[in-house]
């Protein structure tokens, strides 16, 4: 998740622009970030000490964890040509973490160089790199809170880079298996997706509570230990997250969606990758 609110009624910032100024009083580099710690498992650079503590915890309760960070990688480019094959062109992505290449923004402007991409987040680090790495002709790195999805959608329409009055590809990868249940993730996906218009997609995964559940339990301890909240849910709770839209075959596991080559068995179980992986559409 990420540490800093948005909806403000100034204008949307470019993280690069704040970092040195007074208001950023914690990075939290003292303790581990989900973020940082998937960084570390994807070979990336841009992590401390705690989070490679946490990780190999992590690795040690449940070897496949970073195969399954890998699928969800993976599972977001398959998707963003899918979307961009099916003539999306505007691309909303959640939650953007710590950016290891290929970066989303090439993969869709590689279908169509007319395509727009805005990620969000609220860790100052993940701000900072996305500023650096990620901001371009078609693409930049806003920051806004998904706990507020109202104001995330006003800051959107404020900076003007993507229109929301036509469809958008929502993706929302990684994200919501940490926010509690009292922060409503349902109420928020159905806030964002009202905000959209139809013809958008929803692109989402969750970790899953019950295709390794003994696995899963340890990992959310391991987690907790090292100062990361983690909810992973059940099916029937993240098809919830597609109610209302054309999910076509519904909900599967990351590593099974439309994989390349197409109907190419998969070398690894669902019990090795338990992250669910759906898209919608908004009618």
């Amino acid at each position: 998740m990420n540490s800093m609110t948005g909806g403000s009624e100034a204008a949307p910032r470019h993280y690069a622009q704040v970092a040195a100024t007074d208001d950023i009083e914690d990075l939290g580099q003292d303790r581990a970030h989900t973020a940082r710690v998937h960084n570390y498992w994807l070979g990336g650079f841009t992590h401390y000490l705690v989070d490679r503590a946490a990780g190999d915890a992590a690795l040690e309760t449940v070897p496949s964890i970073a195969l399954t960070t890998l699928a969800s990688h993976t599972f977001a480019h398959r998707v963003a040509r899918h979307l961009t094959d099916l003539g999306v062109r505007q691309f909303l992505n959640l939650g953007v973490g710590l950016p290891v290449q290929p970066y989303l923004h090439e993969t869709v402007q590689a279908g169509a160089s007319n395509t727009s991409t805005l990620y969000i987040d609220i860790d100052p680090i993940a701000l900072a790199y996305g500023d650096a790495l990620l901001t371009g002709a078609r693409s930049d790195c806003l920051e806004a809170d998904v706990r507020t999805p109202g104001a995330l959608l006003t800051t959107v329409r404020r900076h003007g880079g993507i229109n929301l009055d036509r469809p958008v590809a929502l993706l929302v990868h990684g994200l919501l298996e940490l926010l509690a249940d009292e922060e409503d993730p349902h109420g928020i996906v159905q806030t964002l997706l009202h905000g959209l218009a139809p013809g958008s997609h929803l692109s989402v995964t969750h970790y899953a509570a019950d295709l390794a559940p003994g696995a899963v339990a340890a990992l959310v301890s391991t987690y907790q230990e090292h100062g990361i909240r983690f909810q992973p849910r059940p099916r029937e709770a993240v098809e919830r997250f597609l109610t209302g839209l054309d999910a076509g075959t519904g909900l599967t596991t990351a590593h099974r969606w439309h994989p390349r080559p197409a109907h190419a068995p998969s070398p690894v179980t669902d019990e090795q990758v338990p992250l669910y992986a759906g898209v919608g559409r908004l009618l």
